[in-house]
């Protein structure tokens, strides 16, 4: 909203991945005068749950190791975290995808135990992916080296706080275009699935899997990406495509 006041904009398309993905879901429930379309990258529109969104994955995942719980405990995961930013970052950015993992590591992953998360992730298999430089990690050690983790992870620790704010939002519809796009092999797939939010979605545009990317879509295929968020933006203001 200050952005879109700033730039002395009414409206907008807004485009989010992963947490900005969840911010760009609330947008049009939230405002949806200031919206004309609305994509989601990696996170798909999750409906509001019966129950407070980390005291439903205490419930989820109560026999194993499940990182947004971890993440919970103020201190703990920033101290992990940061103890070493340059593994961390590494392992986070440029490890395996999940289905690259050996058995051991997968298991390792979801476990319980007391190993924290950084502990559970493989290191890259053969050095960084083209997509990523050293010179691009560096820079994202060097910001979380001089700022920690814990900005970041408190977004996970308002997740509670963001369901009992949003209780008027509760079987609301998102009316204007939508459309969702992810990687083949994002792991966010495996316990957050794009069907249950379908039915919410008023004029759904579709689903776009762009096929052997992760977590890291728009990094690690620009070209498709772009091309498919260009289609939907001149489809939903009803241009043609140049």
């Amino acid at each position: 909203m200050a952005i879109l006041d700033d730039l002395d904009r009414e409206r907008a398309v807004v485009v989010g991945h992963d947490w900005g993905s969840i911010v760009a879901w609330q947008m049009p429930l939230l405002h949806p005068d200031r919206v004309v379309a609305t994509v989601g990258m990696s996170v798909p529109f999750l409906p509001r749950g019966p129950m407070p969104t980390v005291e439903l994955m205490r419930q989820m995942f109560a026999d194993g190791f499940f990182y947004i719980v971890y993440f919970q405990d103020e201190g703990v995961a920033d101290a992990e975290l940061a103890a070493d930013p340059a593994r961390t970052m590494r392992r986070f950015l440029a490890g395996p995808k999940p289905n690259e993992f050996t058995d051991a590591e997968r298991v390792t992953l979801v476990a319980k135990g007391d190993a924290g998360f950084t502990d559970r992730l493989p290191e890259p298999r053969a050095g960084l992916p083209d997509w990523l430089s050293q010179a691009e990690l560096d820079h994202y050690v060097a910001e979380f080296t001089r700022t920690g983790f814990t900005g970041g992870l408190n977004w996970y620790r308002n997740l509670d706080r963001n369901w009992h704010l949003t209780e008027a939002q509760a079987g609301a519809h998102i009316t204007c275009p939508t459309m969702f796009l992810t990687g083949s092999l994002d792991p966010v797939a495996s316990f957050a699935s794009v069907e249950p939010g379908l039915a919410f979605l008023d004029d759904h545009r579709g689903n776009v899997v762009v096929e052997g990317a992760g977590h890291w879509v728009q990094q690690e295929r620009p070209e498709e990406v772009n091309a498919a968020l260009l289609e939907f933006l001149y489809d939903v203001t009803e241009r043609k495509i140049p």
